[in-house]
């Protein structure tokens, strides 16, 4: 696969979940993607984040449970957009409210136009001059 694709790092708590939001994204724009646990993201070292264009994040109810690996994200410069089941985070979640929400189950056309106005930009490989 070519490293020019966006690098999605989905992280969520619900297996099927993860899968439902990486085919609705996949289906709509050519990337990259790795399905992690929202724990598991403690174990990604700044070089592997600088990898990643965005990271789909499930919020939890209670989401102090996250709020050290949102601002480690956050630090990195990492792209977030959360997700979450609870009314409670529709309008943004306590500290991080630029951050967009969008809300499962997933609407196809919401979710892709937030990951693509949230992904980090690639640079294009430059174009060669045929003449």
């Amino acid at each position: 696969m070519s490293h020019s694709l966006p690098h999605i790092l989905i992280a969520e708590r619900e297996f099927l979940i993860a899968l439902d939001a990486e085919y609705l994204i996949k289906a709509a724009l050519p990337c990259r993607t790795t399905l992690v646990r929202p724990e598991q993201l403690t174990q990604w070292d700044t070089a592997a984040l600088a990898d990643i264009d965005l990271c789909l994040l499930d919020v939890p109810l209670d989401a102090t449970q996250i709020t050290p690996q949102i601002e480690r994200l956050v630090e990195k410069g990492v792209p977030l957009l959360f997700t979450t089941v609870g009314d409670i985070h529709r309008d943004g979640v306590e500290g991080f409210e630029v951050i967009p929400v969008v809300m499962k189950p997933h609407d196809a056309e919401t979710l892709v136009a937030r990951v693509k106005a949230r992904l980090r930009p690639r640079p294009q490989p430059p174009e060669t001059d045929q003449n």
